[in-house]
This record gives structure tokens, C-alpha cells and sequence, in this order.
């Protein structure tokens, strides 16, 4: 757990690779008990973080940057209400080839497993000694208040603006919390490392991460790497573009979708947060079909 802020805490240790247990879980502390931004992935992670919060407080709101189980298993963990975009809300409750999209994923849903079969899967390797965790009546839990544009909570003093970013995903948000000057980006930005681009909508994208970039922010806290400036936002922002130039070159030199996942990775300029030849391919197809349609990748 690492203290960003006098009031605001994060770990941002092990969420990108060799490390890797997830994404970038935090929390603020506020005179009416906690208010978490995301939750950790590994289940014994999560009882820990749940047994040290319960010291500084109650767990009060939860706020999920968007649907991805790296950032939305351990909701069950702790108490307080769900908060997200109602895109969130409809994800968590669809069959599991809508919800993630990557190699494991379909070996998943080919073999009929649900939401949390395909978690109990992943976490076999990474947390096997918390998979009793995720025994009934385990489930992943779903915001039970949510938003579409713009919501804003007010706890202890401190505004928690919940700002509609797509990009990363369809529903994605980020959080910024003006009291500290602090930006919770989730996967709209990883520090030094490619996200998974298989959900993108790369166009919108770009917009909020300019939009990003045009905050009174002083702190930038990831989903995934190290806690930063807007610098650095900039720099991921010209990585996306880049991705999206290499792409729109390969369809005007009349490649087909194949062709183009066949000849382009992204891994030169960042290593990826999820490896394989695999998902450098899903990586380019999703943006090949994007740009390739006018209106669609927006």
C-alpha cells in the first residue's frame, strides 16, 4: 500500500509484469468512512486490504473504473455500495465472451464456463491458495447505483467526480477527486504499458485522454504501472495514436484484417500488460475493425 496523498492510498507495485496480481486498487479516507476505486483481484489480497481498512474505517462506496475482472473481483470482499457506469452494471450481467475478451477467455466460454468459473481459472495460477474464497456464494458484485455521464459523490469533505471517459471501454470512467488533485485513469491509462485493446473504441480514446491531459491534476493513479503526472498521459496518448496510425496505414495499403494482425505488434514501444502473440493479434483487430468502418471507431 503506498500513501499518494495525506488521505489517499494505492498499490501500484504488482500490476503490470513479472509481478503481476491485478490491476491498481486504492481508497481515500474521509471523515464518513472509506471510499474505494476499484478492488484487488486476488482474493487474499483483498481479505487483507478489507482487515486493514476495517482500522481506518467503513468501507462506504465502491467505484469501479469499468467491468474488467481485474478490477471488479474483489467488490464481494468488502461492504459499501457499488458505484459505475451503467454500461458496468449490463456487462457484469452478460455471458462471459462479452464481458473479457482474450485467449483465456475463449478456451472459458468454449468450455461453458461462467463469470466466475473463468475467474476461478485465471486465479488457479495466481492466488491458488485463495480460491476458497471464491466458493458459493461468491459472486461478482454489480453497482446498484449508476450513471451514464456524470455523477458526483459527496463524503467527508471530499467530491468524488465520476466522469464518463470512453476509450478503454465502452463504459469506462475515471474519478477525480479535486480536494487532493488527484485522477483515478484506470485501463484508459497504464503507465509505460499496453493495455489490452480488444474492448477499445480507440478514437474516443484519444478525446479522453486529451481530456485528461486538460485537468487541474497533480496525480495520476493508473490502472496498471507506476502512480505519475499528466506527463506521462501524454506520452500513453501518442502510443495510442501511434497504434492507430499503424493500423489505418495497413488499410489503405489494402491489407486485409488477417494480414494486418500477421505484420503489426505494439510490443516495440510498450511491453504489454497481458503477453502473448495472441493478444498482439486481438490488439490489431480490434482497432483494424474500428477504423476500418467510418463511424465505428468512435
Amino acid at each position: 500500500m503506498k500513501q499518494i496523498t495525506a488521505n489517499v492510498y494505492t498499490e501500484d507495485e504488482f500490476s503490470v509484469p513479472p509481478g503481476y496480481r491485478g490491476s491498481n486498487p486504492s481508497f481515500v479516507t474521509t471523515s464518513e468512512g472509506i471510499v474505494m476505486i476499484d478492488t484487488p483481484m486476488l482474493p487474499t489480497d483483498a481479505v487483507k486490504w478489507r482487515d486493514d481498512i476495517a482500522k481506518r474505517g467503513e468501507v462506504r462506496f465502491i467505484i469501479n473504473t469499468h467491468h474488467h475482472i481485474d478490477h471488479t473481483t474483489g467488490n464481494y470482499f468488502f461492504p459499501g455500495i457499488v458505484v459505475s457506469h451503467q454500461v458496468v452494471k449490463e456487462m457484469l450481467a452478460a455471458p462471459l465472451s462479452k464481458i473479457v475478451a482474450s485467449p483465456e477467455s475463449k478456451k472459458a466460454a468454449e468450455a461453458s464456463l461462467g463469470p466466475v468459473g473463468f475467474i476461478r481459472l485465471m486465479l488457479k495460477k495466481l492466488d491458488p491458495e485463495g480460491l476458497h474464497l471464491l466458493d458459493e456464494p461468491y459472486q461478482v458484485r454489480p453497482p446498484t447505483i449508476t450513471f451514464t455521464e456524470q455523477l458526483s459523490l459527496y463524503v467527508g469533505g471530499y467530491t468524488f467526480e465520476c466522469i464518463h471517459l470512453s476509450g478503454h471501454t465502452l463504459g469506462h470512467i475515471g474519478v477525480y477527486i479535486p480536494q487532493e488533485k488527484v485522477f483515478f485513469a484506470g485501463d484508459n491509462f497504464t503507465n509505460a504499458s499496453q493495455p489490452s485493446l480488444v474492448q477499445s473504441l480507440p478514437l474516443k480514446w484519444v478525446e479522453s485522454l486529451k481530456r485528461i491531459e486538460a485537468m487541474d491534476i497533480d496525480v495520476v493513479v493508473p490502472g496498471h504501472g507506476k502512480v505519475c503526472g499528466k506527463s506521462e498521459v501524454r506520452e500513453f496518448r501518442l502510443f495510442i495514436q501511434k497504434c492507430i496510425g499503424m493500423v489505418r496505414k495497413a488499410i489503405r495499403q489494402g491489407m486485409s484484417k488477417e494480414e494486418a494482425a500477421d505484420s503489426i505488434s505494439f510490443e516495440e514501444f510498450y511491453p504489454p500488460v497481458h503477453h502473448g502473440s495472441e493478444m498482439q493479434r486481438m490488439n490489431v483487430s480490434r482497432l483494424y475493425e474500428m477504423l476500418s468502418e467510418p463511424g465505428k471507431g468512435t
